[in-house]
């Protein structure tokens, strides 16, 4: 059974395990609270705080969310409190000579890492989209930034702890900033409509989408993958591994994705199992027999948590949240009320808030989903300017932003609504709006372009400025040379 107590003001959740004590300390900050410019200063405060060489220890870990960072220690009761000992007093006084080295370290990290789109689609660059986006801030970034972001979200006043062992270990002190509660951000749309489809980049067939965050949701998703395990694995061999996750978030919703990595030259039949599974679903073409045997499990899977302390994390989110802790027996009971007539009501709203991802060179209009706009209006006013050697492509400037015009296609971003500013030293700029849409704008290819990418400078706070590395002289693009009739003309 879960107690709440308080250590040092930080509330505090203890339960009895039966296997080793551990415990963690979690603070209301993650990914979702920066922004393009300041990508990855949650993450560098965490490898700061957590000492150099236990990094690689199973004993010793960290993590940093979308909602959370938490700081983990298994071990003697005497190791834990040195443990959090040594995480607050690194808050207090940041290691800031391990700055660089750790900065290098989150590189090599991100050099391996697979990026998720559909963040961005759903949210933009913004609040819940941030996953999507690389570590840009970590090169700007400097101690002072990160004092201020430790005094806004690494305090007392916005940390939980929890304790898995029968007793708080003795002398155990927090000994934290004071401060205050942060929210979890609101979550943000980009969508014009849902359900939605866009095309990726790679083999994967991937959706997620938003749901009231509940057990018949919890439940749902693990139906979904039992559903795509059985049509796209076991029946038809089209793909190598599907998958489905259940994310709580905060603000009492849930993200539930699904991915499937088809086999190789399987890439639209997976597609097509992936939209049809779900569609099965939506009718309310939901197993019995899936249900009851989810339902089992989760259950079984509870009480485990429970056992390990496994449970704890998730109540001490939920904590800091505003919500209230919940007992194993409440949470087993809620997942036994679960129907399938339930998870069909969960897989009917699931599909109309879906947003689907399709593989490369694949579209999923032929199954009824509209594209996600990639397209924007026109900046109302500016000047236009023709690109030299190519009378298709415009560039449109003024007060109110910038607009690109490639034949049909218009992209936008408004000076009020840019997120960040991607700058190269050779003058190329790239403005992300808060809806996602770019907007790269390549001085070498229009006259005098030089002005406008000073114009832009001067219309972007230096806030949202990104500084990229320098570009190999090749790949700077260079105006297109045009034949007129049969004479080879330099471009204008």
């Amino acid at each position: 059974m879960i107690r709440q107590l308080e250590v040092d003001g930080v509330p505090t959740l203890l339960a009895p395990v039966s296997g080793p004590m551990h415990a963690g300390l979690v603070f209301r900050v993650g990914l979702a609270d920066e922004t393009p410019a300041r990508r990855g200063i949650t993450h560098l405060v965490e490898h700061l705080v957590l000492p150099g060489p236990a990094q690689v220890s199973s004993h010793l870990n960290s993590r940093t969310g979308i909602e959370h960072t938490y700081f983990h220690v298994q071990g003697s009761a005497e190791r834990i409190t040195g443990f959090l000992a040594e995480v607050c007093a690194a808050l207090r006084r940041l290691p800031v000579d391990r700055l660089d080295g750790e900065k290098e370290i989150l590189r090599s990290e991100a050099e391996g890492r697979v990026s998720d789109p559909l963040p961005m689609r759903r949210h933009g660059a913004r609040d819940f989209g941030m996953p999507s986006y690389p570590e840009w801030g970590l090169d700007g970034l400097a101690a002072e930034h990160l004092h201020e972001w430790i005094a806004r979200y690494f305090t007392r006043d916005n940390a939980a702890l929890w304790v898995a062992g029968d007793e708080l270990p003795e002398g155990l002190a927090l000994d934290l900033p004071d401060g205050a509660r942060q929210p979890a951000p609101a979550p943000s749309s980009a969508l014009a409509q849902t359900p939605a489809a866009f095309t990726g980049a790679g083999e994967r067939a991937a959706w997620d989408t938003v749901v009231r965050r509940e057990a018949r949701a919890a439940v749902f998703a693990n139906v979904l993958e039992r559903q795509l395990d059985r049509d796209l694995c076991r029946r038809s061999a089209i793909a190598a591994a599907v998958r489905t996750e259940y994310q709580p978030r905060a603000a009492r919703t849930a993200r539930i994705t699904a991915f499937a990595e088809p086999l190789a030259g399987h890439r639209d039949a997976a597609l097509g199992g992936l939209v049809d599974a779900l569609a099965a679903l939506q009718a309310g073409r939901v197993e019995a027999d899936d249900v009851t045997t989810v339902v089992e499990l989760t259950c079984d899977g509870l009480r485990e948590a429970e056992e390990r302390g496994g449970r704890l994390p998730g109540q001490a989110f939920n904590v800091l949240a505003g919500l209230s802790v919940r007992g194993l027996d409440d949470a087993i009971a809620e997942v036994r009320a679960v129907t399938a007539a339930e998870v069909a009501e969960v897989a009917t709203a699931a599909y109309g808030a879906g947003l689907l991802m399709t593989p490369a060179g694949t579209h999923a209009g032929w199954a009824g989903y509209p594209v996600t706009p990639a397209e924007s209006v026109p900046v109302s006013a500016g000047r236009v300017r023709r690109a030299r050697g190519d009378r298709k492509l415009r560039l449109v400037h003024g007060d109110e932003g910038v607009s690109v015009v490639a034949g049909e296609t218009v992209r936008t971003v408004r000076y009020d609504a840019c997120a960040a500013l991607l700058a190269w030293p050779d003058g190329a700029r790239e403005l992300i709006g808060d809806d996602g849409i770019t907007v790269r704008v390549e001085p070498t290819l229009f006259r005098d372009g030089a002005v406008v990418t000073a114009e832009i400078d001067a219309h972007v706070p230096a806030a949202h400025r990104i500084t990229m590395p320098a570009r190999e002289p090749g790949s700077i693009p260079a105006p297109r040379r045009r034949l007129w009739a049969g004479t080879l003309v330099r471009p204008d």
